[in-house]
C-alpha cells in the first residue's frame, strides 16, 4: 500500500471511494468523459472523486448520479453515501475526515408504471 509518512497515498483513498460508491444502490460515479471532478498523481487519475489532504485531515468531493424513485430524496441518500464513505475511509486510515461533500452531476428519475 502507498503511503506518505502516516498517510495513505490519496490514489488508494479515492480508488476506495469509487468501491465504496460502485457498491451503494442508486448512486454512480460519473465516468471520465462526464466527470468534471478528479483527484491526479504523477501518471494516475481518478475521475469523479477529489481528496484533498490539509492539516487537519481529509477533504473528500465526490461526484454523483443519483436514481430517484417515488420513496427516495437526496437528502436521504446522501446521508447514506457520506456515511458509507466515512466508515470504510476510516477501515484504511485512522486520518480525521474534515467533510464530505457530494456534487449531485444529475438526477434519474425512475418511476413505476401505472
Amino acid at each position: 500500500m502507498a503511503k506518505l509518512g502516516n498517510h495513505i497515498d490519496e490514489r488508494i483513498i479515492a480508488e476506495a471511494i469509487l468501491k465504496t460508491v460502485s457498491g451503494i444502490p442508486s448512486v454512480q460515479v460519473p465516468g471520465e468523459q462526464e466527470a468534471e471532478l478528479s483527484t491526479v498523481g504523477p501518471g494516475w487519475r481518478v475521475w469523479g472523486v477529489g481528496v484533498h489532504r490539509v492539516a487537519e485531515g481529509l477533504n473528500i468531493e465526490v461526484e454523483l448520479i443519483v436514481t430517484l424513485n417515488q420513496k427516495s430524496s437526496i437528502p436521504s441518500i446522501s446521508t447514506r453515501v457520506r456515511r458509507k464513505i466515512r466508515t470504510d475511509i476510516h477501515t484504511l486510515t485512522s486520518e480525521r475526515i474534515r467533510w464530505i461533500n457530494l456534487r449531485i452531476a444529475d438526477v434519474v428519475f425512475k418511476l413505476k408504471n401505472p
